[in-house]
């Protein structure tokens, strides 16, 4: 009879350990993955660029700096390129008609990213809707051909 009872208290342990090695597994997995917004609740905006160098799906958007989503879709719509993306609703108040969004950059490889500037003036966009785009960022490209 002791002999199971030393059973069942090493199962229990096994099975515990195996609980929070699964738990500290998801923990690292949504760290390092940058899911951390996997539990916001998000809303869905989008803007209009002449071009998007260095911005694909998943780049961040940030609000004043501040990473708030990711984009999410990509599109040529036109002469112009169509961006959706998504932006947490703890946010939503700072994103008004009178937000602009440019291009900002995220390394110095080109990666990109969409930067809204926050406004509390105006009434904020709803789900669906368009943040206005702001000048395009100047390319190196067009720096040289300036300086020339």
């Amino acid at each position: 009879m002791p002999r199971t009872r030393s059973l069942a208290w090493s199962e229990l342990k096994i099975g515990v350990l195996m609980i929070v090695a699964v738990g500290i597994a998801g923990v690292l997995v949504f760290s390092l993955t940058g899911s951390r917004g996997f539990f916001w609740q998000r809303y869905t905006l989008k803007t209009r660029f002449a071009a998007v160098p260095g911005l694909t799906p998943g780049s961040p958007v940030r609000v004043a700096g501040v990473e708030v989503g990711t984009v999410r879709g990509i599109e040529l719509g036109g002469e112009q390129v169509d961006i959706t993306f998504e932006v947490n609703k703890s946010v939503r108040d700072r994103i008004t008609d009178q937000s602009v969004a440019t291009l900002g950059s995220v390394s110095l490889l080109g990666q990109a990213a969409v930067d809204i500037t926050p406004s509390t003036k105006g009434t904020p966009i709803p789900d669906g809707g368009s943040v206005r785009a702001g000048r395009p960022p100047a390319q190196l490209s067009d720096i040289t051909e300036t300086a020339s």
